[in-house]
């Protein structure tokens, strides 16, 4: 789709609904993860990817979806670690639809979604591949943190946010 295609339908942020989305949402985050162009095998992507409406149907995850009219425009997860933690995963807006400050309102959805859930701080990796994401996030208030995991992807940033 070329951008003025994609700006005729403007996206809305909303909640995916599984299983209506599960197909269109694993393709996009397929599309990212090849746009990263890295193996995620370490942090076991294939089993996610196999039961992603049970990893991600609450209480223990969801996904926000960027609607353009039926095609998805970009998407950004929450996955619990604990009672209060929750990591933000795959936030990533499809190339048709950037410098629509979708990242920006994807990130705002699952912020004010993990508050109304009860969590008290939000954690996330960034590899090198995601700059801008980065920069999103500390406008959002994310700060640099102590890994929560070992990552073997040198220059993966780990950031948290304290609702």
């Amino acid at each position: 789709m070329d951008l003025r295609a994609a700006r005729q339908t403007p996206p809305i942020v909303r909640e995916a609904v599984l299983p209506a989305d599960t197909h269109n949402l694993v393709a996009v985050i397929r599309e990212y993860v090849r746009w990263l162009d890295m193996d995620l095998s370490y942090r076991g992507f294939d089993a996610e990817m196999d039961a992603f409406e049970r990893v991600y149907t609450l209480p223990s995850g969801m996904f926000f979806v960027a609607d353009a009219g039926g095609e998805l425009a970009g998407c950004v997860g929450l996955l619990r670690h604990t009672a209060e933690t929750a990591e933000v995963k795959r936030l990533y807006v499809r190339e048709a639809f950037r410098g629509m400050s979708l990242g920006e309102a994807l990130v705002t959805s699952v912020i004010r979604k993990a508050k109304t859930l009860g969590f008290s701080t939000l954690v996330l990796d960034s590899v090198p591949q995601t700059g801008f994401a980065q920069r999103i996030y500390e406008r959002s208030g994310f700060v640099d943190i102590a890994p929560y995991y070992e990552n073997p992807v040198e220059g993966t940033r780990f950031l948290g946010l304290a609702l």
